[in-house]
């Protein structure tokens, strides 16, 4: 419960810069609207796919990996966006327009990956997870949405403290989840951790490949391809099969895309830097 209400509230505050940037205009761009499509709902599922079909891992493992890889864009990255050089308006209309396809494409995707041979045995109800993602992510975005219009000086006046709240919150409630099922690390083994640093590594690689010319939108799209909300990802998890190992895959990867963020982001400076200096 305290984790939907820090997600719903996290998500609440997105729809509270609904009017300030336009959250659909990246489907008035149509090219990187599907390279962004495919870094994150083709692309990185696929390659998942390719790892679980190679490499024999856990049940648990396996469906922690599934979630991962098709899971929406963490809302707490924009600010990781921004630093880049990220357009805000790309930045905000690329986590609203993911956030909200994820409804019909998280579903869709695990429906899929459950019911290949590689992954047969990682089962997942697809129609429970739309109707979580549904009450924690569509409900907040309309509710967030409302409050713009209705109380434009309100939204924007504590956009920033309820953020930090409920990102402070949904840190130390995945943390609590990691020390309540530190039975899993076991089962885990090091090889789902060395698959988990692999599959991060790709979501930069993919997202940063298909951004375009631009640093700052590719910069973008990579941040969002690898740094998946966790924290809704959790939830599903922990609603439909708490398996220990599952949810510690969840929770490790989000240390683990930490870790393989920071020399892509030092990297990324440096070329912001050199293109500031030449012009």
């Amino acid at each position: 419960m305290l984790m939907q209400a820090a997600i719903f509230t996290s998500i609440l505050t997105l729809g509270f810069k609904a009017t300030e940037y336009k959250p659909f205009a990246l489907f008035r761009r149509p090219s990187l609207l599907i390279r962004t499509f495919l870094s994150m709902y083709v692309v990185v599922p696929v390659v998942t796919g390719v790892i679980l079909a190679m490499v024999p891992l856990p049940v648990g493992v396996k469906t922690g990996v599934i979630l991962l890889a098709i899971s929406p864009v963490a809302i707490t990255a924009r600010h990781s966006m921004l630093a880049l050089g990220a357009h805000p308006g790309y930045v905000h209309s690329l986590l609203m327009s993911m956030t909200l396809i994820s409804v019909v494409m998280v579903p869709i995707s695990l429906a899929i990956l459950t019911a290949l041979p590689l992954a047969l045995d990682a089962i997942a109800p697809p129609f429970e997870v739309a109707k979580t993602l549904a009450q924690v992510v569509v409900l907040p975005l309309i509710i967030g949405s409302a409050f713009r219009r209705l109380a434009p000086r309100w939204a924007e006046r504590y956009h920033q403290p309820i953020n930090g709240i409920s990102g402070k919150v949904l840190l130390a409630t995945l943390l609590a989840l990691l020390a309540l099922n530190l039975d899993g690390f076991a089962e885990a083994g090091l090889l789902s951790i060395i698959v988990l640093f692999v599959l991060s590594a790709l979501g930069l690689a993919a997202g940063h490949l298909l951004g375009g010319p631009a640093l700052g939108e590719r910069a973008a799209l990579a941040i969002a391809s690898a740094q998946r909300q966790m924290a809704l990802v959790t939830l599903v998890a922990a609603t439909n099969f708490p398996g220990a190992v599952t949810i510690d895959v969840i929770v490790i990867y989000l240390f683990i895309t930490m870790l393989t963020i920071i020399p892509y982001t030092k990297w990324c400076k440096k070329q912001l830097a050199a293109k500031e200096e030449k012009t």
